[in-house]
């Protein structure tokens, strides 16, 4: 149980010497020692793909899992590569949790003040009917676990771009929710406590200083720094406080534009001039390392496609995201360049399409995202 039991711990100690003091003795040279673990066990993380981490994870002891946690508290400017890492995490914890039963699973929500309620017993049924070979037949789904409304909303905030995990995708009764399996509710569970634990990295970002003044820890720490390979990873706060320069004013067009960007340091500086908000926005939560739903993906995806983003340039974007798979990415994108599968090019969805999606961020006086680099650079007078 080290995931779990870890990230519970964490998730409820006030301070960093709370957390040293409850899994190190308070003996900062033993936390060294595990540090020392950690940058192996991180280094074998990061090769890793998400599932194979995650099992990886599993098999590690709650000193472990704590250490890494606290390291990562002290390179929260890097947050790409913070978030990466609490994502698998938060993949081992659901794999985790899948595998305890009804009642140790609604304990832990409950010590984790997320009021999840379970009955062996169906708080609800519902059926219906399926036809298959001209013959019928009933098919019953017990509803075992229920939230109310407002803690639905509130846990399962980090999902609710996803169709399957809108509110109306759920039965509704007497203001609560109901699911009806435990792999739901761990995933449900697992979103929400890796939203909670890079809360918890914030908090803690400015207060182990008893850590950063002692010499040994920080060679452990410039190990560990070397491991996540940080120096080839800008800083997303940087990023955003450096001055955007309007690329529309200094080419001739937006072909120029798109053809002589090297990285995504500059397809992100880019966006915020030209693209429009709903574009610009899942550009930022990918430089985010956040999740994004299939839809978001869709979108952004087609959107650079259509305006001949370089695929290289396309990939290394959605590297950042925490669940990157490149060979499945490759395909996708292929696929949606009319190049695998049905040899047709997809168009982004339309702002119609946009808006019944809940992806529009602003009125912006055009039909389609794609129209709106165009409409930039004719304001702009580059052509």
């Amino acid at each position: 149980m080290a995931v779990p039991n870890a990230v519970k711990i964490f998730l409820n100690a006030h301070s960093c010497e709370d957390i040293i003091k409850d899994f190190f003795v308070g003996d900062v040279e033993l936390l060294t020692n595990v540090c020392k673990d950690v940058v192996l066990i991180t280094q074998k993380v990061m090769e890793l793909d998400e599932n194979s981490s995650a099992e990886f994870l599993k098999k590690a002891d709650d000193r472990h899992v704590v250490a890494l946690l606290l390291l990562l508290s002290l390179f929260m400017q890097y947050t790409s590569i913070v978030n990466r890492l609490v994502h698998k995490i938060s993949v081992a914890l659901r794999l985790d949790l899948s595998n305890y039963d009804d009642v140790f699973l609604t304990e832990y929500a409950k010590a984790l003040d997320i009021p999840l309620d379970f009955s062996e017993r169906c708080f609800l049924e519902t059926m219906y009917i399926v036809v298959k070979n001209r013959r019928q037949s009933v098919v019953k789904t017990c509803y075992n676990y229920r939230l109310t409304i407002n803690d639905y909303l509130k846990v399962a905030k980090p999902l609710l771009t996803e169709e399957s995990w809108k509110i109306i995708s759920f039965p509704m009764l007497k203001g609560y929710v109901y699911m009806d399996n435990r792999v739901k509710v761990s995933r449900l569970l697992s979103e929400y406590l890796k939203y909670l634990l890079v809360s918890k990295l914030h908090q803690l970002s400015s207060q182990c200083t008893v850590l950063t003044s002692n010499k040994d820890f920080m060679q452990v720490l410039e190990d560990f720094k070397k491991i996540m390979r940080v120096d080839k990873v800008a800083h997303f706060s940087e990023l955003k406080k450096s001055s955007i320069v309007s690329v529309t004013t200094s080419v001739r067009s937006l072909k120029e534009v798109f053809e002589n960007m090297k990285n995504v340091d500059e397809l992100y500086n880019a966006s915020k001039s030209l693209f429009p908000p709903c574009i610009s926005s899942i550009v930022e939560s990918l430089m985010r390392s956040e999740n994004t739903s299939h839809h978001q993906r869709f979108a952004l995806a087609t959107f650079l496609i259509n305006l001949d983003i370089p695929q290289n340039l396309i990939i290394d974007l959605f590297k950042r995201s925490p669940d990157f798979n490149e060979r499945i990415t490759r395909y996708q994108i292929e696929h949606l360049q009319g190049l695998k599968g049905s040899k047709k090019r997809y168009l982004t969805y339309n702002c119609d399409t946009m808006k019944a999606l809940n992806m529009c961020k602003a009125e912006c006086g055009i039909r389609n995202p794609l129209q709106y680099p165009y409409k930039v650079a004719s304001k702009n007078k580059v052509f």
